[in-house]
């Protein structure tokens, strides 16, 4: 019987032995899952911060540009404005200017028909008249 004690001690030994393996391979895989989940969770923390500070800063340029398009069309508001009242006072000074030659020509020609509706007609006058007028431009 002693042989039979034997062989079943050393069995349960080589399964106790057998069974502490497992166990301890199991263990091990499961720290290592248990590590694994730890690590994705904070890769998932991580990817939430870096998500986060994406949309602030997007928020952020869309807010800057929001605004820079308002300045611009704030400005090209401003220019348009301006350039209709440059053509305003072009339209105005060109009709100006436009109104005294039409004035100087007919003062003009006004003295010239008095110089020639006169008896006997002044002719040097008139002539006079002209070479003035050909030599020189009336002043604005």
């Amino acid at each position: 019987m002693s042989i039979v004690v034997t062989t079943f001690v050393a069995a349960m030994s080589a399964f106790a032995a057998v069974a502490t393996v497992l166990l301890y391979l199991y263990a091990v895989r499961r720290s290592d899952l248990v590590a694994a989940r730890e690590e994705a969770l904070a890769l998932a923390e991580t990817r939430r911060q870096v998500i986060g500070d994406l949309e602030e800063r997007l928020k952020s340029l869309e807010k800057g540009h929001r605004r820079a398009t308002a300045d611009c069309e704030r400005r090209v508001r401003e220019l348009l404005a301006e350039l209709e009242t440059t053509r305003t006072q072009a339209r105005d000074e060109a009709y100006q200017i436009q109104h005294f030659y039409a004035e100087a020509l007919a003062e003009f020609l006004n003295d010239l028909r008095s110089d020639l509706q006169r008896t006997p007609p002044d002719v040097q006058a008139a002539l006079e008249h002209l070479e003035k007028l050909g030599g020189e431009r009336p002043a604005a």
